[in-house]
């Protein structure tokens, strides 16, 4: 499935708060986990991707269950979205050639792989030091399905 130029806008919004998801990963016995994420864009037009700078349970869930989805907080009307599909985290010491449903892990490390330099955050306030932010890796999903969450809408199939 292919993200719609819209999709991606929305997604992709880098600083002044930019666009904030959540990220909802479940255990092999239907415990759920979500976090909410900020440093988040898109790959190749099938793809979400988000920084991984602290996701243990996330890390956790993913190795016994990889489907995941991806909600966008965004209150643009019609920017209700629920992205759902396969998941994984690309650690920043995999293998070069490793590859993950049509992602190699060079390529996405070489462009995504120090993301607080390469889109610092410029939304804080001068007098506050953000906390050094340490780039594990990459969470990575393949997008299969996409359902509006609008009350007119809920649960319609998007793409």
């Amino acid at each position: 499935m292919k993200l719609t130029e819209q999709m991606q806008k929305v997604i992709r919004v880098v600083g002044k708060g930019g666009a904030v998801v959540h990220l909802t990963t479940c255990s092999a016995d239907g415990v759920p986990n979500i976090v909410a994420e900020r440093f988040v864009a898109c790959y190749r037009d099938s793809y979400i991707i988000i920084a991984d700078m602290f996701a243990q349970k996330t890390k956790v869930n993913l190795n016994e269950n990889e489907i995941a989805c991806i909600s966008v907080a965004n209150p643009v009307k019609d920017h209700t979205w629920v992205f759902r599909g396969p998941c994984t985290d690309i650690s920043l010491a995999a293998p070069e050639n490793e590859t993950w449903y049509g992602v190699r892990a060079g390529d996405l490390i070489a462009e995504w792989g120090d993301w607080a330099n390469k889109e610092p955050p410029d939304e804080v306030p001068p007098d506050i030091a953000p906390p050094a932010l340490a780039q594990r890796g990459i969470i990575c999903m393949k997008v299969e399905e996409c359902y509006s969450y609008a009350a007119a809408d809920a649960g319609r199939a998007i793409l």
